[in-house]
């Protein structure tokens, strides 16, 4: 009898837990469900946060694209008007020259003039010593006989003309150089008031570019933390994918774990005894399941390549790329108009349109080295090796800080000129003495050709 009544309470015992355990099995998967729902929530809003931070970066772009576009037009005109300052300074000091020129004449016309006052003078002496008077009238009463008058007269009259003509001689050179020297005055006033509104003209460029030159650092500042939210708002998005994905997969082991409890409800029904082997069985195979289902998950691996860039090689040559380089650039200078972003296409190159660096590419291209199709500054100042700016060669990239740092690339001459293709001349050969693009360059010289 006890026999019976202890068989029937472990049958009861093990058949009340089957029971409770879909009940627990149950519970776990609505906070499990509810887990998944909350994380689904967030990522949305962390999906919402990389949408919104994607536009501000886009906003961002767009600005520092038309602030470049401003400055570039800034920098053009700054460079126009250096061009026009060094351009007028030598009309400035060919007027300085003709002026003291004409100083040295205005000294020769005093000194004829002195000359012509010393004729009158020994003209009128000669006549006061021979009529012995000391005017024409005198003369002219002193004479001694009618004869003597008239040739008294004839004298007088004589001497009184050419004395007329010596004095409108002198009047007339008079008035000439003061003319002359009243149109250079002017000349040279214009020229320097031109020259000053130029330079007050060029500060006020310069200050601009500065202010735009910060604002552009400032939207660089503001894109580059936008970014970097954006990477961080990135991986917080990747963590919840892959924190929903384990809820997903704690879902289904437990639901795998509720079919077994099921199954060991059924077995246990038929049998005490084999209900409570069934049960261990049922155990054994969720935990199986469970720790086969880890280590898929924990095999996992992400891998993200990895980018090496080298460094640009010098070509070993004689000398003579360097100079085919130079002669095909120069052969355009004065008839190549310059277009940003040009030398990209097969049509610009026909028609010959270029930025600075793609004429630089097209030129040493023509010579037989490839410096890299559709180059920019920012690629070109990698090519070949540096150099220090007292040891630049004819041959040499020398960069130009414009609208931004090593903004502008050519190719040097020698004797302080470079070839280059500019906003304000186009293809043309300008002096590093300029004030502009003394100013501009900060001594970066690469060597491409040895």
């Amino acid at each position: 009898m006890k026999k019976k009544v202890y068989t029937f309470g472990l049958a009861s015992i093990l058949g009340t837990a089957s029971l409770f355990t879909p009940f627990m099995n149950n519970t776990a998967s609505a906070e499990t469900s509810q887990q998944k729902q909350e994380i689904q929530q967030k990522r949305s809003e962390v999906n919402s946060g990389i949408e919104s931070k994607r536009k501000e970066i886009a906003k961002l772009q767009d600005e520092q694209k038309k602030l470049e576009t401003k400055i570039q037009e800034l920098d053009k005109k700054a460079l126009e008007t250096s061009n026009k300052i060094e351009d007028k300074e030598k009309e400035n000091k060919k007027t300085k020259k003709e002026v003291e020129a004409l100083k040295k004449e205005i000294k020769e016309t005093e000194k004829r003039i002195e000359e012509r006052s010393k004729v009158i003078k020994n003209r009128v002496r000669s006549l006061q010593e021979n009529g012995g008077s000391q005017n024409y009238l005198n003369v002219l009463l002193g004479a001694q006989s009618f004869g003597d008058f008239i040739t008294r007269a004839t004298a007088v009259s004589t001497i009184v003309d050419a004395d007329k003509d010596l004095l409108d001689e002198q009047e007339k050179d008079k008035n000439k150089l003061e003319k002359a020297m009243s149109d250079l005055n002017t000349k040279l006033d214009e020229i320097q008031k031109t020259l000053a509104d130029l330079k007050t003209l060029k500060s006020d460029l310069d200050k601009q570019l500065k202010e735009q030159a910060n604002l552009s650092k400032q939207l660089q500042t503001k894109q580059a933390a936008a970014e970097s939210e954006l990477s961080d708002l990135k991986k917080e998005a990747g963590s919840l994918t892959k924190e929903e994905a384990a809820l997903e997969q704690k879902l289904k082991e437990e639901r795998a774990a509720v079919a077994a409890a099921a199954k060991a409800k059924e077995e246990s029904a038929t049998a005490a005894d084999s209900g409570s082997s069934s049960s261990s069985k049922s155990g054994s195979v969720s935990k199986s399941n469970g720790s086969s289902n880890s280590g898929s998950s924990s095999s996992k691996k992400s891998s993200s390549p990895s980018r090496n860039y080298s460094s640009g090689s010098v070509v070993s040559s004689n000398g003579n790329a360097i100079e085919a380089a130079i002669s095909t650039g120069s052969s355009i200078v004065g008839r190549s108009p310059y277009k940003w972003g040009g030398g990209r296409s097969q049509a610009d190159i026909d028609n010959r349109r270029f930025d600075c660096s793609s004429f630089v590419r097209w030129a040493y291209a023509s010579a037989g080295v490839e410096l890299g199709f559709g180059a920019t500054t920012s690629t070109l100042v990698g090519k070949g090796r540096a150099v220090s700016a007292s040891e630049m060669k004819r041959g040499d990239l020398v960069f130009f800080d414009t609208y931004k740092t090593n903004g502008h690339v050519g190719i040097y001459l020698g004797n302080g000129t470079f070839l280059n293709d500019n906003s304000s001349r186009g293809v043309s050969v300008d002096s590093m003495s300029n004030t502009y693009w003394k100013k501009a360059f900060s001594g970066v010289v690469r060597r491409v050709v040895e």
